[in-house]
């Protein structure tokens, strides 16, 4: 079994993490005035590591020069979230299979 794939899930999870705590920041700060909104994008490196960087996304300013977008946040924060779970849960079958590799192997 290939073992490599656990640096690469954890990194994943740190990088889904990090975003749903940008999406977040957008929501609580919707009436902050000047409020710029902001999201993590994921970026593949030539050397096989994945980076991050936070931006200022473009959108519609309001009167106060806030541009969150509440329902593209909202759709963002959920499709963020199912991507961490869908993390959380491979990672969890992937233990699974380690497990009973390990009990039939001592056996």
């Amino acid at each position: 079994m290939d073992n490599r794939i656990f640096p690469y899930l954890q990194n994943m999870l740190d990088l889904t993490a990090r975003r749903q705590q940008a999406l977040a920041s957008n929501i609580a700060n919707i009436d902050t005035p000047g409020y710029k909104s902001q999201d993590v994008v994921f970026q593949q490196e030539l050397s096989g590591a994945t980076a991050t960087k936070v931006i200022e996304l473009e959108g519609k300013m309001k009167e106060n020069g806030n541009n969150v977008d509440l329902e593209s946040t909202m759709t963002e924060l959920t499709k963020n979230g199912l991507q961490y779970l869908t993390l959380v849960q491979y990672m969890n079958q992937k233990i699974k299979t380690l497990r009973a590799a390990m009990i039939e192997g001592g056996r």
